[in-house]
Protein backbone atom coordinates (compact mmCIF):
# COMPACT_ATOMS: atom_id res chain seq x y z
CA UNK A 1 0.00 0.00 0.00
CA UNK A 2 1.42 3.57 -0.83
CA UNK A 3 2.53 6.12 1.93
CA UNK A 4 0.07 8.72 0.93
CA UNK A 5 -3.22 6.10 1.07
CA UNK A 6 -6.07 7.29 3.14
CA UNK A 7 -9.39 5.87 3.85
CA UNK A 8 -11.59 7.52 1.14
CA UNK A 9 -13.81 4.90 0.37
CA UNK A 10 -17.02 5.31 2.84
CA UNK A 11 -18.62 2.50 4.60
CA UNK A 12 -22.74 1.91 3.31
CA UNK A 13 -24.83 4.13 5.79
CA UNK A 14 -26.48 1.24 8.44
CA UNK A 15 -30.13 1.34 8.13
CA UNK A 16 -30.64 2.36 11.88
CA UNK A 17 -28.26 5.47 11.54
CA UNK A 18 -27.32 8.74 9.59
CA UNK A 19 -24.00 8.49 11.06
CA UNK A 20 -21.29 7.49 9.15
CA UNK A 21 -18.53 5.10 10.91
CA UNK A 22 -15.25 6.78 11.66
CA UNK A 23 -12.39 7.18 9.18
CA UNK A 24 -9.19 5.27 10.40
CA UNK A 25 -6.30 7.64 11.71
CA UNK A 26 -3.11 8.42 9.49
CA UNK A 27 -0.90 7.06 12.55
CA UNK A 28 -3.32 3.89 13.14
CA UNK A 29 -2.34 3.44 8.65
CA UNK A 30 1.37 4.05 9.38
CA UNK A 31 0.82 1.63 12.71
CA UNK A 32 -0.56 -1.27 10.38
CA UNK A 33 2.08 -0.67 7.51
CA UNK A 34 4.88 -1.03 10.11
CA UNK A 35 3.36 -4.04 11.63
CA UNK A 36 2.97 -5.85 7.96
CA UNK A 37 6.86 -5.21 7.68
CA UNK A 38 6.87 -8.50 9.89
CA UNK A 39 10.58 -7.14 11.82
CA UNK A 40 11.85 -9.10 14.22
CA UNK A 41 10.50 -8.31 17.57
CA UNK A 42 13.27 -7.40 20.05
CA UNK A 43 11.24 -9.06 23.55
CA UNK A 44 11.29 -12.47 21.45
CA UNK A 45 14.04 -14.29 20.51
CA UNK A 46 12.53 -16.85 18.77
CA UNK A 47 11.80 -14.52 15.88
CA UNK A 48 15.16 -12.68 15.53
CA UNK A 49 17.46 -13.21 12.38
CA UNK A 50 20.55 -14.45 11.06
CA UNK A 51 22.97 -11.33 9.97
CA UNK A 52 22.17 -12.09 6.60
CA UNK A 53 18.76 -12.30 6.40
CA UNK A 54 17.86 -9.59 8.36
CA UNK A 55 20.27 -7.15 6.53
CA UNK A 56 18.33 -8.42 3.34
CA UNK A 57 15.43 -7.36 4.67
CA UNK A 58 16.23 -3.71 6.82
CA UNK A 59 17.40 -2.94 3.12
CA UNK A 60 13.94 -3.32 1.89
CA UNK A 61 13.01 0.59 0.54
CA UNK A 62 9.85 -0.87 1.92
CA UNK A 63 11.41 -0.54 5.42
CA UNK A 64 13.05 2.44 5.26
CA UNK A 65 9.93 4.69 4.52
CA UNK A 66 7.62 3.39 7.10
CA UNK A 67 9.84 3.23 9.68
CA UNK A 68 10.60 6.77 8.77
CA UNK A 69 7.19 7.98 8.86
CA UNK A 70 6.89 5.73 12.21
CA UNK A 71 9.97 7.46 13.58
CA UNK A 72 8.87 10.93 13.07
CA UNK A 73 5.60 10.34 14.75
CA UNK A 74 7.18 9.37 18.05
CA UNK A 75 9.87 12.62 17.72
CA UNK A 76 7.61 14.61 16.89
CA UNK A 77 9.97 16.07 14.09
CA UNK A 78 10.32 15.46 10.26
CA UNK A 79 13.38 17.16 8.16
CA UNK A 80 15.85 16.13 5.57
CA UNK A 81 17.65 13.82 8.40
CA UNK A 82 14.45 11.61 8.79
CA UNK A 83 15.83 8.68 6.77
CA UNK A 84 19.08 8.99 8.31
CA UNK A 85 17.39 9.13 11.80
CA UNK A 86 15.66 5.81 10.66
CA UNK A 87 18.63 3.89 9.20
CA UNK A 88 20.57 4.68 12.68
CA UNK A 89 17.68 3.21 14.48
CA UNK A 90 17.27 0.08 12.40
CA UNK A 91 20.94 -0.68 13.00
CA UNK A 92 19.80 -0.73 16.58
CA UNK A 93 18.24 -4.36 15.50
CA UNK A 94 21.38 -5.96 14.21
CA UNK A 95 23.06 -4.44 17.17
CA UNK A 96 20.78 -6.40 18.84
CA UNK A 97 20.28 -9.42 17.39
CA UNK A 98 23.85 -9.70 15.76
CA UNK A 99 26.03 -7.42 17.61
CA UNK A 100 29.36 -9.76 16.83
CA UNK A 101 29.58 -8.87 13.59
CA UNK A 102 29.38 -5.24 13.71
CA UNK A 103 30.78 -4.38 17.71
CA UNK A 104 33.10 -5.69 19.97
CA UNK A 105 31.54 -5.84 23.60
CA UNK A 106 35.03 -5.78 25.33
CA UNK A 107 35.11 -2.17 24.60
CA UNK A 108 33.23 -0.61 27.12
CA UNK A 109 32.11 1.99 24.66
CA UNK A 110 30.56 -0.33 22.49
CA UNK A 111 29.35 -2.36 25.08
CA UNK A 112 27.36 1.14 26.28
CA UNK A 113 26.05 1.33 22.78
CA UNK A 114 24.90 -1.98 22.98
CA UNK A 115 22.83 -1.60 26.10
CA UNK A 116 21.54 1.63 25.07
CA UNK A 117 20.40 0.05 21.74
CA UNK A 118 18.60 -2.83 23.39
CA UNK A 119 16.57 -0.61 26.03
CA UNK A 120 15.29 2.01 23.47
CA UNK A 121 13.94 -1.04 21.00
CA UNK A 122 12.09 -2.45 24.26
CA UNK A 123 10.51 0.73 25.11
CA UNK A 124 9.49 1.59 20.81
CA UNK A 125 7.92 -1.88 21.33
CA UNK A 126 6.19 -0.72 24.34
CA UNK A 127 4.84 2.28 22.93
CA UNK A 128 3.96 0.46 19.75
CA UNK A 129 1.57 -1.95 21.94
CA UNK A 130 0.47 1.43 23.69
CA UNK A 131 -1.26 2.57 21.22
CA UNK A 132 -5.05 2.91 22.22
CA UNK A 133 -4.45 2.16 25.45
CA UNK A 134 -3.45 4.89 28.35
CA UNK A 135 -0.38 5.72 29.29
CA UNK A 136 0.50 5.98 25.28
CA UNK A 137 1.97 9.62 25.52
CA UNK A 138 3.94 8.57 28.45
CA UNK A 139 5.72 5.52 26.77
CA UNK A 140 6.28 7.42 23.39
CA UNK A 141 8.34 10.35 26.06
CA UNK A 142 10.17 7.29 27.66
CA UNK A 143 11.59 5.90 23.81
CA UNK A 144 11.93 9.43 23.10
CA UNK A 145 14.53 10.15 26.34
CA UNK A 146 16.47 6.70 25.33
CA UNK A 147 16.75 7.16 21.82
CA UNK A 148 18.40 11.07 22.02
CA UNK A 149 20.54 8.90 24.26
CA UNK A 150 21.07 6.05 21.60
CA UNK A 151 21.44 8.43 18.90
CA UNK A 152 24.60 10.44 20.55
CA UNK A 153 26.47 7.18 21.59
CA UNK A 154 25.61 5.90 17.91
CA UNK A 155 27.30 9.33 16.74
CA UNK A 156 30.38 9.01 18.46
CA UNK A 157 30.99 5.26 17.66
CA UNK A 158 30.58 6.32 14.32
CA UNK A 159 32.77 9.36 14.46
CA UNK A 160 35.51 6.48 15.82
CA UNK A 161 35.23 4.05 13.31
CA UNK A 162 35.40 6.71 10.47
CA UNK A 163 38.21 8.21 11.96
CA UNK A 164 39.74 4.99 11.64
CA UNK A 165 38.89 4.40 8.16
CA UNK A 166 40.35 8.04 7.42
CA UNK A 167 43.57 7.21 9.26
CA UNK A 168 43.55 3.67 7.51
CA UNK A 169 43.01 5.81 3.82
CA UNK A 170 46.25 8.42 4.77
CA UNK A 171 48.41 5.66 4.95
CA UNK A 172 47.33 3.49 2.09
CA UNK A 173 48.08 6.70 0.27
CA UNK A 174 51.02 7.55 1.70
CA UNK A 175 52.18 4.07 1.37
CA UNK A 176 51.45 4.53 -2.79
CA UNK A 177 52.62 7.68 -3.31
CA UNK A 178 56.20 6.89 -1.97
CA UNK A 179 55.90 3.43 -4.18
CA UNK A 180 55.30 5.68 -7.47
CA UNK A 181 57.91 8.28 -6.04
CA UNK A 182 60.57 5.41 -5.86
CA UNK A 183 59.70 3.81 -9.04
CA UNK A 184 60.05 7.28 -10.75
CA UNK A 185 63.30 7.53 -9.14
CA UNK A 186 64.06 4.21 -10.95
CA UNK A 187 63.44 5.21 -14.02
CA UNK A 188 60.77 2.99 -13.57
CA UNK A 189 56.96 4.21 -15.19
CA UNK A 190 55.83 1.42 -15.84
CA UNK A 191 52.89 1.91 -13.91
CA UNK A 192 52.86 5.33 -12.81
CA UNK A 193 50.09 6.21 -14.79
CA UNK A 194 48.24 3.53 -12.70
CA UNK A 195 49.75 4.52 -9.75
CA UNK A 196 48.41 7.87 -10.21
CA UNK A 197 44.42 6.80 -10.90
CA UNK A 198 44.79 4.93 -7.87
CA UNK A 199 45.99 7.75 -5.36
CA UNK A 200 43.45 9.80 -7.01
CA UNK A 201 40.39 7.85 -6.18
CA UNK A 202 41.93 7.36 -2.64
CA UNK A 203 41.52 11.12 -2.47
CA UNK A 204 38.23 11.56 -3.58
CA UNK A 205 37.28 8.85 -1.28
CA UNK A 206 39.32 10.84 1.34
CA UNK A 207 37.42 13.95 0.78
CA UNK A 208 33.88 12.20 0.26
CA UNK A 209 34.67 10.69 3.98
CA UNK A 210 36.57 13.43 5.80
CA UNK A 211 36.09 16.61 3.64
CA UNK A 212 38.50 19.44 3.99
CA UNK A 213 39.49 18.13 7.15
CA UNK A 214 40.53 14.68 6.02
CA UNK A 215 42.45 16.38 2.95
CA UNK A 216 44.37 18.71 5.01
CA UNK A 217 45.75 15.59 7.45
CA UNK A 218 46.67 13.92 4.18
CA UNK A 219 48.53 16.62 3.35
CA UNK A 220 50.56 16.73 7.00
CA UNK A 221 51.27 13.09 6.36
CA UNK A 222 52.93 13.19 3.30
CA UNK A 223 55.04 16.25 4.60
CA UNK A 224 55.84 14.29 7.23
CA UNK A 225 56.72 10.87 5.43
CA UNK A 226 59.02 13.33 2.83
CA UNK A 227 60.60 14.78 5.88
CA UNK A 228 61.06 11.62 7.75
CA UNK A 229 62.23 9.37 4.34
CA UNK A 230 64.95 11.59 3.15
CA UNK A 231 66.17 12.90 6.67
CA UNK A 232 65.95 9.20 8.05
CA UNK A 233 67.36 7.80 4.59
CA UNK A 234 70.21 10.55 4.79
CA UNK A 235 71.21 10.24 8.55
CA UNK A 236 70.98 6.60 7.94
CA UNK A 237 73.76 6.90 5.78
CA UNK A 238 75.71 9.47 7.35
CA UNK A 239 76.30 6.46 10.49
CA UNK A 240 77.94 4.01 8.04
CA UNK A 241 79.72 6.24 6.15
CA UNK A 242 83.52 6.50 7.13
CA UNK A 243 84.62 9.54 8.67
CA UNK A 244 86.87 11.19 5.81
CA UNK A 245 88.83 13.85 7.75
CA UNK A 246 90.57 15.44 4.19
CA UNK A 247 88.78 16.97 1.86
CA UNK A 248 91.29 16.57 -0.82
CA UNK A 249 90.82 12.54 -0.22
CA UNK A 250 87.07 12.72 -0.40
CA UNK A 251 87.24 14.46 -3.91
CA UNK A 252 89.83 12.59 -5.05
CA UNK A 253 87.80 9.77 -4.98
CA UNK A 254 84.91 11.68 -6.84
CA UNK A 255 87.45 12.47 -9.52
CA UNK A 256 88.61 9.09 -9.60
CA UNK A 257 84.83 7.73 -10.44
CA UNK A 258 83.29 9.96 -12.20
CA UNK A 259 84.44 8.66 -15.63
CA UNK A 260 85.29 5.20 -16.03
CA UNK A 261 85.66 2.57 -19.12
CA UNK A 262 84.92 -0.74 -18.97
CA UNK A 263 88.32 -2.35 -18.22
CA UNK A 264 88.51 0.52 -15.38
CA UNK A 265 85.63 -1.13 -13.55
CA UNK A 266 86.69 -4.16 -13.81
CA UNK A 267 89.81 -3.14 -11.91
CA UNK A 268 87.83 -1.67 -9.74
CA UNK A 269 85.67 -4.08 -8.77
CA UNK A 270 88.44 -6.46 -8.11
CA UNK A 271 89.63 -4.48 -5.05
CA UNK A 272 85.56 -5.92 -3.78
CA UNK A 273 85.00 -9.24 -5.26
CA UNK A 274 86.22 -12.20 -3.04
CA UNK A 275 85.13 -16.14 -2.93
CA UNK A 276 81.55 -15.26 -2.66
CA UNK A 277 81.51 -12.75 -5.30
CA UNK A 278 82.87 -12.28 -8.84
CA UNK A 279 83.00 -9.05 -10.81
CA UNK A 280 79.79 -9.99 -12.76
CA UNK A 281 77.77 -10.59 -9.30
CA UNK A 282 79.03 -7.56 -7.98
CA UNK A 283 78.23 -5.68 -10.67
CA UNK A 284 75.19 -7.05 -11.06
CA UNK A 285 74.13 -6.52 -7.18
CA UNK A 286 75.03 -2.87 -7.36
CA UNK A 287 72.89 -2.67 -10.47
CA UNK A 288 69.50 -4.39 -9.28
CA UNK A 289 69.56 -2.78 -5.20
CA UNK A 290 70.78 0.69 -4.62
CA UNK A 291 70.86 -0.98 -0.73
CA UNK A 292 73.17 -3.69 -1.54
CA UNK A 293 76.24 -3.74 0.91
CA UNK A 294 78.74 -6.73 1.88
CA UNK A 295 79.05 -8.34 4.84
CA UNK A 296 81.41 -9.81 7.02
CA UNK A 297 81.95 -13.64 6.32
CA UNK A 298 80.17 -15.89 8.55
CA UNK A 299 81.57 -19.30 9.13
CA UNK A 300 78.95 -21.93 8.43
CA UNK A 301 80.39 -25.09 9.43
CA UNK A 302 80.99 -25.94 13.63
CA UNK A 303 84.27 -26.97 11.95
CA UNK A 304 85.18 -23.77 10.53
CA UNK A 305 84.34 -21.81 13.22
CA UNK A 306 86.29 -23.83 15.54
CA UNK A 307 89.27 -23.59 13.58
CA UNK A 308 88.74 -20.10 13.67
CA UNK A 309 88.65 -19.71 17.34
CA UNK A 310 91.59 -21.85 18.02
CA UNK A 311 93.74 -20.04 15.76
CA UNK A 312 92.89 -16.62 17.22
CA UNK A 313 93.11 -17.88 21.03
CA UNK A 314 96.67 -19.33 19.96
CA UNK A 315 97.48 -16.10 19.13
CA UNK A 316 96.31 -13.68 21.68
CA UNK A 317 97.37 -16.36 24.39
CA UNK A 318 100.80 -15.68 23.49
CA UNK A 319 100.63 -12.25 23.41
CA UNK A 320 99.23 -12.70 27.20
CA UNK A 321 102.75 -14.83 28.06
CA UNK A 322 104.75 -12.23 26.19
CA UNK A 323 102.93 -9.23 28.10
CA UNK A 324 103.56 -11.57 31.55
CA UNK A 325 107.01 -12.01 31.17
CA UNK A 326 107.85 -8.71 29.52
CA UNK A 327 108.99 -9.79 26.70
CA UNK A 328 106.71 -8.01 23.45
CA UNK A 329 109.46 -8.72 20.64
CA UNK A 330 108.27 -11.93 19.57
CA UNK A 331 104.40 -10.78 18.46
CA UNK A 332 103.69 -7.32 19.50
CA UNK A 333 105.53 -5.53 16.74
CA UNK A 334 104.18 -7.74 14.25
CA UNK A 335 100.47 -7.01 15.73
CA UNK A 336 100.93 -3.30 15.74
CA UNK A 337 102.33 -3.64 12.12
CA UNK A 338 99.42 -5.61 11.08
CA UNK A 339 97.01 -2.56 12.40
CA UNK A 340 99.33 0.22 10.56
CA UNK A 341 98.52 -1.55 7.20
CA UNK A 342 94.66 -1.84 8.32
CA UNK A 343 94.78 1.59 9.03
CA UNK A 344 96.34 2.98 5.87
CA UNK A 345 94.31 0.74 3.49
CA UNK A 346 91.47 2.84 4.51
CA UNK A 347 93.17 6.12 3.37
CA UNK A 348 94.06 7.42 0.05
CA UNK A 349 98.32 7.11 0.06
CA UNK A 350 98.16 10.98 -1.17
CA UNK A 351 96.04 12.31 1.96
CA UNK A 352 98.00 13.97 4.86
CA UNK A 353 97.05 11.70 7.33
CA UNK A 354 98.25 8.77 5.41
CA UNK A 355 101.56 10.84 6.15
CA UNK A 356 100.60 10.86 9.41
CA UNK A 357 100.30 7.50 10.54
CA UNK A 358 103.27 6.46 8.21
CA UNK A 359 105.56 8.52 10.59
CA UNK A 360 103.83 8.15 13.82
CA UNK A 361 103.44 4.39 14.17
CA UNK A 362 107.55 3.88 13.95
CA UNK A 363 108.09 -0.10 13.55
CA UNK A 364 111.83 0.39 14.09
CA UNK A 365 111.80 2.92 17.39
CA UNK A 366 108.54 0.63 19.12
CA UNK A 367 110.90 -2.49 18.36
CA UNK A 368 113.65 -0.54 20.30
CA UNK A 369 111.66 0.70 22.96
CA UNK A 370 110.65 -3.10 23.46
CA UNK A 371 114.30 -3.95 23.76
CA UNK A 372 115.22 -1.03 26.47
CA UNK A 373 111.82 -1.56 27.86
CA UNK A 374 110.40 1.55 27.74
CA UNK A 375 107.16 0.63 25.77
CA UNK A 376 104.38 1.52 26.86
CA UNK A 377 101.51 -1.12 25.40
CA UNK A 378 98.48 1.27 27.18
CA UNK A 379 99.79 4.43 25.17
CA UNK A 380 99.88 2.91 22.09
CA UNK A 381 96.39 1.47 22.52
CA UNK A 382 95.24 4.95 23.44
CA UNK A 383 96.33 6.51 20.14
CA UNK A 384 95.00 3.24 18.23
CA UNK A 385 91.58 3.85 19.40
CA UNK A 386 91.78 7.66 19.01
CA UNK A 387 92.79 7.15 15.51
CA UNK A 388 90.31 4.58 15.02
CA UNK A 389 87.41 7.11 16.02
CA UNK A 390 88.55 9.83 14.08
CA UNK A 391 88.53 7.32 10.54
CA UNK A 392 85.47 5.49 11.69
CA UNK A 393 81.83 6.01 10.84
CA UNK A 394 79.31 6.52 13.58
CA UNK A 395 77.65 3.75 13.90
CA UNK A 396 80.98 2.36 15.25
CA UNK A 397 81.81 4.71 18.23
CA UNK A 398 79.69 2.28 20.71
CA UNK A 399 82.44 -0.23 20.01
CA UNK A 400 85.20 2.02 20.58
CA UNK A 401 83.52 3.12 23.92
CA UNK A 402 83.81 -0.32 25.04
CA UNK A 403 87.20 -0.48 24.14
CA UNK A 404 88.21 2.63 26.12
CA UNK A 405 86.83 0.85 29.13
CA UNK A 406 88.68 -1.85 29.10
CA UNK A 407 91.67 -0.49 30.29
CA UNK A 408 93.13 -2.91 32.40
CA UNK A 409 92.86 -5.35 29.82
CA UNK A 410 95.21 -4.59 27.21
CA UNK A 411 95.11 -7.95 25.38
CA UNK A 412 91.28 -7.94 25.28
CA UNK A 413 91.42 -3.99 24.04
CA UNK A 414 93.66 -5.55 21.50
CA UNK A 415 91.80 -8.58 20.27
CA UNK A 416 88.68 -5.03 20.37
CA UNK A 417 90.52 -3.72 18.03
CA UNK A 418 91.63 -6.32 15.65
CA UNK A 419 87.72 -6.70 15.09
CA UNK A 420 86.67 -3.28 14.83
CA UNK A 421 89.11 -2.91 12.20
CA UNK A 422 87.34 -5.90 10.28
CA UNK A 423 83.73 -3.99 10.47
CA UNK A 424 85.72 -0.51 9.44
CA UNK A 425 87.19 -1.93 6.47
CA UNK A 426 83.70 -3.69 5.43
CA UNK A 427 81.98 0.15 6.04
CA UNK A 428 85.25 1.61 3.63
CA UNK A 429 84.28 -1.10 1.02
CA UNK A 430 80.92 -0.69 1.12
CA UNK A 431 80.88 3.44 1.00
CA UNK A 432 83.19 2.58 -2.14
CA UNK A 433 80.83 0.38 -3.85
CA UNK A 434 78.43 3.21 -3.39
CA UNK A 435 80.21 5.64 -5.06
CA UNK A 436 81.11 3.37 -7.82
CA UNK A 437 77.82 2.66 -8.21
CA UNK A 438 77.20 6.26 -9.86
CA UNK A 439 80.00 5.37 -12.24
CA UNK A 440 78.47 2.14 -13.35
CA UNK A 441 75.08 2.56 -13.90
CA UNK A 442 75.64 4.12 -17.39
CA UNK A 443 77.35 1.40 -18.49
CA UNK A 444 75.48 -1.21 -16.79
CA UNK A 445 73.56 -2.93 -19.20
CA UNK A 446 76.84 -3.07 -21.93
CA UNK A 447 79.05 -4.84 -19.01
CA UNK A 448 77.03 -7.41 -18.69
CA UNK A 449 75.83 -8.16 -21.94
CA UNK A 450 79.75 -8.56 -22.79
CA UNK A 451 80.37 -10.45 -19.67
CA UNK A 452 77.41 -12.65 -20.52
CA UNK A 453 78.37 -12.90 -24.37
CA UNK A 454 82.35 -14.02 -23.05
CA UNK A 455 81.06 -16.98 -20.81
CA UNK A 456 78.60 -18.36 -23.61
CA UNK A 457 81.99 -18.05 -26.68
CA UNK A 458 84.05 -19.95 -23.84
CA UNK A 459 80.94 -22.61 -23.11
CA UNK A 460 81.35 -21.80 -19.31
CA UNK A 461 77.54 -21.34 -19.80
CA UNK A 462 74.68 -23.11 -22.40
CA UNK A 463 71.09 -22.03 -23.39
CA UNK A 464 69.74 -25.56 -22.64
CA UNK A 465 67.37 -24.53 -19.67
CA UNK A 466 66.18 -20.93 -21.35
CA UNK A 467 65.60 -22.18 -24.44
CA UNK A 468 63.10 -25.18 -23.19
CA UNK A 469 61.60 -22.40 -20.52
CA UNK A 470 60.69 -19.83 -23.30
CA UNK A 471 59.70 -22.71 -25.63
CA UNK A 472 57.50 -23.99 -23.06
CA UNK A 473 55.63 -20.61 -22.53
CA UNK A 474 55.27 -20.19 -26.20
CA UNK A 475 53.35 -23.47 -26.49
CA UNK A 476 51.25 -22.25 -23.85
CA UNK A 477 50.32 -19.18 -25.20
CA UNK A 478 49.90 -20.02 -28.55
CA UNK A 479 48.14 -16.50 -29.55
CA UNK A 480 50.71 -14.55 -27.43
CA UNK A 481 50.77 -10.72 -28.37
CA UNK A 482 54.56 -10.72 -29.17
CA UNK A 483 57.94 -11.86 -27.61
CA UNK A 484 57.19 -9.40 -24.15
CA UNK A 485 53.90 -11.63 -23.89
CA UNK A 486 55.71 -14.73 -24.10
CA UNK A 487 58.49 -13.81 -21.67
CA UNK A 488 55.96 -12.15 -19.09
CA UNK A 489 54.15 -15.82 -19.09
CA UNK A 490 57.18 -17.54 -18.36
CA UNK A 491 58.65 -15.48 -15.93
CA UNK A 492 55.04 -15.69 -13.91
CA UNK A 493 55.50 -19.66 -14.37
CA UNK A 494 58.30 -19.46 -12.34
CA UNK A 495 57.10 -17.79 -9.09
CA UNK A 496 54.18 -19.98 -9.30
CA UNK A 497 56.75 -23.15 -9.49
CA UNK A 498 55.73 -25.54 -6.55
CA UNK A 499 58.90 -25.72 -5.23
CA UNK A 500 61.96 -23.39 -4.46
CA UNK A 501 64.42 -23.47 -7.88
CA UNK A 502 67.76 -23.94 -7.39
CA UNK A 503 70.65 -22.67 -9.15
CA UNK A 504 70.63 -26.11 -11.60
CA UNK A 505 66.70 -25.78 -11.94
CA UNK A 506 66.73 -21.95 -13.44
CA UNK A 507 67.50 -20.23 -16.99
CA UNK A 508 70.82 -19.62 -16.92
CA UNK A 509 69.61 -16.08 -18.15
CA UNK A 510 68.78 -16.17 -14.36
CA UNK A 511 71.55 -17.68 -12.28
CA UNK A 512 72.53 -14.18 -10.88
CA UNK A 513 69.26 -13.87 -9.76
CA UNK A 514 69.06 -17.23 -8.37
CA UNK A 515 68.50 -15.93 -4.28
CA UNK A 516 65.81 -12.64 -5.85
CA UNK A 517 63.96 -15.53 -7.55
CA UNK A 518 63.57 -18.00 -3.83
CA UNK A 519 62.89 -14.43 -2.51
CA UNK A 520 60.22 -13.86 -5.51
CA UNK A 521 58.58 -17.20 -4.98
CA UNK A 522 57.88 -16.44 -1.55
CA UNK A 523 56.39 -13.57 -1.32
CA UNK A 524 54.17 -14.90 -4.85
CA UNK A 525 53.13 -17.86 -2.41
CA UNK A 526 52.70 -15.57 0.45
CA UNK A 527 50.46 -13.28 -1.46
CA UNK A 528 48.32 -16.09 -2.58
CA UNK A 529 47.72 -17.69 0.54
CA UNK A 530 46.49 -14.49 2.39
CA UNK A 531 44.41 -13.51 -1.06
CA UNK A 532 42.27 -16.90 -0.34
CA UNK A 533 42.68 -16.93 3.56
CA UNK A 534 40.90 -13.15 3.22
CA UNK A 535 38.58 -14.76 0.69
CA UNK A 536 37.61 -17.35 2.90
CA UNK A 537 36.95 -15.21 6.01
CA UNK A 538 34.49 -12.83 4.13
CA UNK A 539 32.66 -16.04 3.04
CA UNK A 540 31.95 -16.90 6.68
CA UNK A 541 30.26 -13.24 7.21
CA UNK A 542 31.06 -9.52 6.97
CA UNK A 543 34.38 -8.45 7.20
CA UNK A 544 35.06 -4.53 7.33
CA UNK A 545 37.90 -3.54 5.28
CA UNK A 546 40.24 -1.88 8.46
CA UNK A 547 39.67 -5.57 9.59
CA UNK A 548 40.59 -7.00 6.16
CA UNK A 549 43.89 -4.70 6.66
CA UNK A 550 44.53 -6.06 10.26
CA UNK A 551 44.06 -9.34 9.53
CA UNK A 552 45.85 -9.50 6.35
CA UNK A 553 49.11 -7.92 7.73
CA UNK A 554 48.77 -10.93 11.04
CA UNK A 555 48.54 -13.58 8.19
CA UNK A 556 51.58 -12.28 6.31
CA UNK A 557 53.57 -12.01 9.85
CA UNK A 558 52.75 -15.69 10.54
CA UNK A 559 53.84 -17.00 7.12
CA UNK A 560 57.13 -15.71 7.93
CA UNK A 561 58.05 -17.75 10.88
CA UNK A 562 58.87 -20.74 9.43
CA UNK A 563 57.12 -22.56 12.62
CA UNK A 564 54.08 -21.88 11.21
CA UNK A 565 51.02 -24.70 10.44
CA UNK A 566 47.40 -24.19 8.92
CA UNK A 567 46.06 -24.40 12.88
CA UNK A 568 47.76 -20.92 13.46
CA UNK A 569 46.00 -19.41 10.20
CA UNK A 570 42.88 -20.64 11.26
CA UNK A 571 42.61 -19.41 14.45
CA UNK A 572 43.45 -15.76 13.08
CA UNK A 573 40.87 -16.40 10.64
CA UNK A 574 38.27 -17.32 13.24
CA UNK A 575 39.25 -14.38 15.60
CA UNK A 576 38.88 -11.76 12.78
CA UNK A 577 35.28 -13.65 12.06
CA UNK A 578 34.60 -13.18 15.40
CA UNK A 579 35.24 -9.67 16.78
CA UNK A 580 34.92 -8.24 13.02
CA UNK A 581 33.29 -4.40 12.84
CA UNK A 582 31.52 -3.20 9.70
CA UNK A 583 31.54 0.22 8.57
CA UNK A 584 28.86 1.50 11.51
CA UNK A 585 25.51 2.43 9.03
CA UNK A 586 24.87 -0.82 7.60
CA UNK A 587 21.65 0.17 5.51
CA UNK A 588 22.12 2.27 2.07
CA UNK A 589 21.16 6.16 1.86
Amino acid sequence: MSDTTTANIQEPVEKSSDKKKKKPSSWSIILKHFRELKLPLPSAPETWLDFSALGELLYEPKVIVVTTKILNTALKQKDDNSRHRARVFLTSYVMLMCPNEILSLENEDEKKLYDSAQRMLHLFETWLSAHGHPGATAARLGFVEVWNEYMTLFELWKSKDRNQFVDNLIAYYVQLSTLRQNMIADNDPSVGDELQQQLDRVKLRLEQLGGSVALESLQRALEKSAASTSTGRRRQQEKVKPRVPEVEERDEMTKEQDEINKEQMNQLLNQYSSSFFTNLQLAHELILDPQFSLENHVAESALERQVKEVAEKALFDQIVEEIERGEMAGCVPGLIHDIKQRFLSLISPKSHLYQRIEHEIDLDLIKQEIKQNTFDMNQMIRYLTDMMATLCAPVRDSEIQAIRQQVDKPVEQLKGIFHLLDNMSLDMANFRLRTLRRSLMPIAVDYEREKFAEMLSSGMIQLVRTKRWLTASGERCPNARGHDAIFAEAFVSLLQHPKVLTADELPETLLLDAKRITSFQNEFQANTIVAALLMLARNFGTISAQKQSELATKLFAILEDQSTWIDHLTVEIERAIQFTRSFPVVLPR
